[in-house]
């Protein structure tokens, strides 16, 4: 059978280079002030932000309208909208906020610079919420649990994650700084149960998933569904 003759096989490497560039030259991506400090400063944990989101869309599979709170500038959102119809995000963070509006500005994306505590933004049937719990005080978690169910359809699921309180001792400053109300996977599963029947969890350390001890696991992840009717006091 004879080769078949590929555009490789016509031109030179450099001339190739130069073709596939015309496909992204357009393309740009601007981090804001959060992510640009992250990177600059701990490059890795770029990596393992966006393992986490990689997790939560396989999660969610296919979802009509996803709703994540506390989007900071967007650096997981192509991730979590690649398969659904739309997004929207909502921090509080403005110049982040203002920083995912100025990169993603296609229709099917909105961000909504906003404090979600008690709002109802509409019917999402994915809701996500990584690193913001940690940052909300104790006597205010409560709200913030009841802010997702409120979001979140019947048949929705909701993936939380948030820094393991057993990895505390290793934390940065800002971190130390930050973490106001930090979980164990026990009581992160124990408070989803209030709102929803079915309750996994995972642990993460880096970027590798994993269903081991929960207490040696750095970062902690639960998939939530099956939204109970009636709140448990």
């Amino acid at each position: 059978m004879a080769k078949r003759e590929t555009v490789v096989d016509t031109i030179d490497e450099k001339t190739a280079w130069e073709e596939t560039t015309k496909l992204f030259a357009d393309q740009s991506f601007k981090f804001g002030s959060h992510w640009s400090f992250n990177f600059r400063n701990d490059p890795k944990r770029l990596g393992f932000v966006l393992s986490r989101y990689k997790f939560a869309s396989k999660m969610l599979g296919k979802r009509r309208h996803i709703l994540e709170l506390g989007c900071s500038d967007g650096i997981g959102t192509t991730i979590l909208a690649e398969n659904s119809e739309r997004y929207m995000g909502v921090d509080l963070d403005e110049p982040s906020l203002r920083a995912a509006q100025a990169n993603l500005q296609d229709e099917k994306y909105q961000f909504l610079f906003d404090d979600f505590m008690g709002k109802e933004y509409g019917s999402f049937d994915g809701v996500v919420s990584l690193d913001v719990v940690e940052h909300i005080l104790p006597e205010h978690e409560a709200q913030y649990f009841e802010t997702i169910y409120k979001n979140i359809t019947d048949d929705g699921i909701c993936v939380i994650g948030t820094p393991n309180v057993t990895s505390s001792s290793y934390a940065s400053k800002a971190s130390e700084l930050g973490h106001v109300n930090l979980f164990s996977q026990e009581r992160l599963v124990e408070t989803l149960k209030k709102h929803f029947h079915q309750v996994f969890p995972f642990g993460i350390n880096d970027e590798i998933m994993h269903t081991g001890f929960g207490s040696m696991a750095h970062y902690l992840v639960c998939v939530a569904c099956h939204k109970k009717e009636v709140k448990d006091d």
